[in-house]
């Protein structure tokens, strides 16, 4: 194996190299140096940094590889992103594998270049459901054979006992080219690693036997296992053998500031309550009736305005029978998932940007959820326990992220030990934006920074996007995208 160090060649050598191959997209120097490596590999692992264009690279490798049947697997979080490049920057032709498990095996038998499936929808092809026993492999059912196999976040394939896991792996060992890709493929141990790699390269770089490599690198130590003296050099060398990875600093050609719009797939039911809620009609809330002042125009838009502000978020405010300020929850929230999933795709940590109190609990609590340890700064605090949050947030390694309320942290506080802010909703004032980003974009910051808008697709979040540098006040805002609102039937 070659121990050539790729990040050497220069940008001009690269596109030399690469001159005639058509990119639909001038590529970066380390997606050149990426596609550079595949092309001396059959199986590969990207390991880059968020935001580094990881989808653009695995694509371009198959491209190189000229794959013809390509199967990527992904949380369904990444959905548009791949739909975004695919179409934009490729020939290929693509289907999302949704639905149940009749239809995904339908859309499969289509004359496609690429398939984009879940990880969780993996088993409604692959296996049975078994009476009692849950759901089970069939290996007579692995009847596709793909070229190249790209999984997306590979970092959920790194448990061996996992369904999931098992389910790539027999994929993997049907195709001749495979793709992992992450931004943390260790979160506590390099004892994670180990299946990560036999799924991509089937064992070519730590082994098939997760106990033997265990036993080789790592020593009990009371109830867990720690690595031996020496042992993490001998790994992390095995790892570079089929492994590239960059941060996001090593990215020279990066902007300093890059912001990135991450595209969230609504569920049914916020496109049936936004549908009620432009055209007036009553809804219905935890059994209670909630009426739009028809008969006073302006207090209906502004009730309408908030309604729909709040809906992008996953849930409503309301008041019950007896007066009573209730919010509810929509039973999913795409957006929460999405959040988990940048999350786990990022080393570092992280700022979280809410507007509203209810916005902010579900937030927390699936943080909670997720054993993800933060800080809260929120409105309402009093000042020693906004301080203590803020160095909390500083100064304790372990923990993750910093939920922040707009209206109180977008200003009077150094987060730079961040380089990644989340505004889980986009913000209408460019003023306001500009603070939130300056808590990590500012005097004392040694890294790149990042900036990541979650916007609910066919929702007011394009509007705010758009009408942003316009300045639209919160009323104008509505008003304009209901005058342009075609409905479900749009999409």
């Amino acid at each position: 194996m070659s121990t050539f160090d790729y990040k050497k060649l220069k940008k001009e050598e690269l596109e030399f190299i690469f001159q005639g191959m058509d990119f639909g997209l001038l590529p970066m120097w380390h997606q050149l140096v990426s596609i550079s490596f595949a092309s001396e590999h059959d199986r590969v692992n990207f390991f880059h940094g968020v935001g580094t264009g990881k989808t653009l690279t695995s694509l371009w490798s198959a491209q190189l590889w000229k794959s013809k049947k390509i199967l990527v697997v992904c949380p369904s979080s990444a959905f548009s992103a791949w739909e975004r490049d695919i179409s934009k920057y490729t020939n290929y032709s693509f289907a999302f594998l949704t639905g149940n498990g009749r239809s995904r095996k339908s859309k499969l038998k289509k004359k496609k270049d690429i398939f984009i499936i879940n990880y969780e929808g993996l088993k409604t092809i692959f296996c049975n459901l078994v009476k009692g026993k849950g759901w089970k492999i069939n290996y007579k059912l692995f009847t596709h054979k793909f070229d190249c196999i790209i999984l997306d976040e590979v970092h959920k394939c790194k448990s061996y006992k996992s369904l999931q896991s098992n389910i790539c792996l027999q994929l993997s060992k049907m195709a001749k080219n495979v793709i992992g890709l992450t931004g943390t493929a260790i979160d506590n141990s390099l004892l994670e690693v180990f299946n990560i790699y036999k799924v991509v390269d089937l064992g070519q770089t730590l082994g098939t036997s997760f106990f033997t490599y265990r036993m080789k690198y790592f020593k009990p130590s009371f109830y867990d296992w720690v690595i031996k003296p020496g042992a993490e050099k001998q790994i992390l060398n095995r790892m570079t053998k089929s492994t590239l990875s960059f941060n996001r600093e090593e990215c020279f050609d990066l902007p300093e500031l890059q912001e990135i719009i991450k595209n969230v797939i609504p569920s049914e039911e916020f496109l049936k309550l936004q549908y009620d809620i432009v055209h007036g009609e009553d809804i219905v809330l935890n059994k209670t009736t909630i009426q739009l002042d028809t008969d006073n125009p302006t207090k209906d838009l502004t009730t309408k305005a908030h309604f729909l502000s709040e809906l992008t978020r996953g849930f409503i405010y309301y008041k019950n029978e007896e007066g009573e300020k209730r919010s509810y929850r929509l039973k999913k929230n795409p957006k929460i998932k999405t959040l988990i999933d940048i999350l786990e795709d990022t080393s570092g940590k992280i700022i979280i940007f809410y507007h509203y109190t209810e916005e902010g609990n579900m937030i927390r609590e699936e943080l909670e959820k997720q054993k993800y340890k933060f800080s809260s700064i929120q409105g309402g605090q009093k000042p020693e326990e906004r301080t203590k949050q803020v160095k909390k947030f500083i100064e304790d390694e372990s923990v993750k992220c910093a939920v922040v309320q707009q209206t109180a942290g977008a200003e009077g506080w150094d987060g730079s030990v961040a380089n990644v802010v989340i505004f889980f909703s986009p913000v209408a004032s460019p003023k306001t934006r500009k603070q939130c980003a300056g808590r990590i974009h500012r005097k004392g910051q040694k890294n790149s920074c990042l900036v990541i808008d979650l916007v609910l697709k066919h929702s007011i979040d394009g509007r705010t996007l758009k009408n942003r540098s316009e300045r639209f006040n919160f009323v104008q805002e509505t008003m304009s995208y209901i005058q342009e609102f075609g409905g479900v039937e749009e999409i």
